[in-house]
């Protein structure tokens, strides 16, 4: 049965933003709304704290060594960034292009809200000195910190998202609170720069279904600049913004996406991995959406990078688009970098598949085996050059 965009209630405010993930929007079409809610109820803070744990703390083990000598070949090495931690950086390229985009000493605070009650969902905050991550911490739905209120508004934090018609506005009160929380959990700190990045969980789980690099930061881009294209308001922003990526946010969606896939992979495209963690929970809690949702997805493959810069969106702005329902992502057209094609299967791909396939690959260049530099993530990583 194929599902339709009428049938998602028109009291989830996040409604028109579905189309815009293309990941979430496949698995709607085929599982419906009833299947996707049940999806967002059952993200524990455990199991968040579980995932967001073995990324962040390979993060920084990475950093650790590679500062530390202790990985030969570094940039043949990849981990996530610290924020946001769902997109990859070179092991090589992680202390300076951090310390770029975001400055010395700073916090960046990611608050996730639940698209079903419009309240805060968890708070993720990574802390950075001098490019380099340090420290992290995470508030799941369960904590009672969230209950904690604003001293002029009285709102609790969990409320906050709901409270204003604009995600934005929402992060400007919400960071009087969470600026104070950081300097208390960490005083050596108080002095570094703050910010806050609100974003749905529709996008977040989007995110952690992509796996190519360039359509993840690409992706990013069109959350941010949701409203611009025909949207109610931005489905993600930082508050406030870091000056470098203003600068690129201005530039439009090739120049950033050229610019961050520049810094962090030197623009050579990177097929995502997935942690166990993800694969075992989501295989046994919800097979229908891992078979329709991952490894549909996975075998689909990835676009060539030239295609991504590409891509016409949908046209948001007009009635027709949602009256018709013509929401696909058109992209040149081509051949995709699939798992076959790398003579890989879907679930080798789980373990991240660094390519030297970059947006100035001649058209005509196929992907193939010999186009991959290494596999893995962190220090697990196998070089293949």
């Amino acid at each position: 049965m194929v599902h339709n965009y009428g049938e998602i209630p028109d009291t989830i405010r996040t409604k028109p933003y579905m189309p815009l993930g293309r990941h979430i929007w496949r698995s709607f079409k085929e599982l419906g709304m009833d299947y996707v809610e049940d999806t967002i109820a059952e993200l524990s803070g455990d199991f968040l704290y579980d995932l967001f744990r073995i990324r962040m703390d390979d993060t920084i083990r990475t950093a650790k060594y590679v500062i530390d000598g202790e990985i030969e070949q570094p940039d043949k090495v990849l981990s996530y960034m610290l924020f946001p931690p769902v997109v990859p950086i070179r092991a090589d390229l992680n202390q300076g292009s951090t310390k770029l985009v975001y400055g010395g000493s700073t916090d960046v605070t990611f608050v996730c809200a639940n698209d079903l009650d419009e309240e805060i969902f968890f708070l993720l905050n990574g802390h950075c000195e001098d490019g380099i991550p340090v420290d992290w911490w995470f508030i799941g739905p369960e904590d009672d910190t969230l209950d904690r209120r604003h001293l002029k508004l009285g709102f609790k934090l969990r409320e906050m998202p709901k409270r204003f018609k604009e995600l934005i506005k929402a992060g400007e009160k919400l960071t009087d609170v969470l600026k104070d929380m950081r300097n208390e959990r960490t005083p050596q700190w108080a002095d570094a720069s703050y910010i806050i990045c609100m974003v749905w969980a529709s996008g977040v789980l989007n995110f952690v279904s992509e796996p190519s690099s360039y359509e993840a930061f690409a992706g990013i881009f069109d959350g941010i600049n949701a409203k611009k294209i025909g949207l109610p308001d931005t489905w993600m922003s930082y508050v406030p913004w870091p000056s470098f990526l203003n600068m690129l946010l201005m530039g439009g969606r090739e120049k950033w996406t050229l610019g961050l896939c520049g810094l962090t992979t030197e623009h050579k495209i990177y097929f995502m991995p997935l942690e166990q963690k993800v694969v075992d929970w989501l295989g046994s809690q919800f097979p229908e959406l891992w078979d329709k949702g991952i490894v549909e997805g996975r075998k689909m493959g990835i676009p060539y990078p030239w295609q991504t810069l590409k891509v016409n969106l949908p046209e948001f702005k007009k009635k027709s688009t949602y009256e018709k329902e013509k929401f696909d992502f058109n992209y040149p057209s081509g051949d995709w970098i699939t798992p076959t094609a790398l003579d890989k299967t879907v679930e080798e791909t789980y373990q991240g598949i660094y390519l030297d396939i970059t947006h100035d690959t001649p058209k005509n260049e196929k992907a193939t085996k010999d186009h991959i530099i290494s596999m893995g993530i962190g220090r697990d990583t196998e070089y293949l050059k």
